[in-house]
């Protein structure tokens, strides 16, 4: 989050004044850019998922109102690629999902001053969670564009070890990558490691009805799942995350 805007969510003594001070600004973190199985990098690309508690009153098309005024500040970041603004279904966090190209862009936006900036204005703690990317998948032709009243949503599903798709060996990524092209409804897939060395699959589905269609609730997964109203690729010139089908191919 950058100091030009902030929801300043400090938390005021009445619920009025939290309303009052949430229509002042608003602005959110995101995420960017992968490669394919067999790629070697020593930086390589990671995906970032940053929530902040929403207040109980503010309502979620507010949140996507105030998400929209920061586009600008996000569309031709240096170093992030892609960027879906998300809020958690579970409790209304809201945030980002953030593909950056590699750990040093990602890790140098998140700073501690950035921290101490988004627990000083909204009066909580934002949580971030960093993760390895392996592959990206972008199903569009010629790349997802940008949507600023999508109806997609995203799911983070972390898998048990024993789990027959938690097998990420590069043999193994180069068949899951040429089935990640083929899912019907499915918009773009990142298979990430995170920061303990659990194995995990985030997608971004065109809607909750194609998402369901492949997804059950009944999977052993541990699961998230988040509305994504605004998708946001990145507008810098031949930029990696344009490539659309051809990003995540096996090297």
């Amino acid at each position: 989050m950058s100091a030009r805007s902030s929801w300043l969510l400090f938390y005021p003594r009445t619920s009025l004044s939290i309303a009052l001070v949430f229509l002042m600004g608003f602005g959110v973190p995101h995420a960017t850019h992968a490669e394919g199985p067999g790629t070697t990098r020593a930086n390589p690309p990671v995906l970032v998922i940053v929530e902040v508690p929403k207040p109980w009153l503010v309502p979620r098309f507010l949140v996507a109102r105030k998400m929209r005024d920061t586009i600008s500040e996000y569309e031709a970041l240096p170093g992030l690629a892609f960027k879906a603004y998300s809020i958690r279904h579970a409790d209304g966090a809201f945030g980002g999902l953030y593909l950056w190209d590699d750990a040093d862009r990602a890790r140098t936006w998140f700073s501690p001053g950035w921290f101490e900036r988004v627990e000083r204005e909204r009066g909580a703690a934002a949580q971030v969670r960093f993760f390895q990317v392996l592959t990206v998948i972008d199903t569009v032709q010629g790349g997802t564009l940008m949507d600023t009243r999508s109806k997609s949503v995203a799911s983070l599903l972390m898998l048990p070890p024993n789990s027959v798709l938690a097998d990420f060996s590069p043999e193994a990524l180069v068949g899951l990558v040429a089935a990640d092209k083929r899912v019907p409804g499915l918009l773009r897939r990142y298979r990430v490691i995170d920061e303990g060395g659990r194995t995990g699959v985030l997608s971004i589905w065109e809607s909750t009805a194609a998402a369901r269609l492949l997804m059950s609730d009944s999977m052993e997964a541990e699961s998230e799942w988040f509305d994504t109203p605004i998708l946001l690729p990145s507008s810098l010139p031949s930029h990696p995350s344009r490539l659309g089908g051809s990003e995540g191919a096996p090297q």
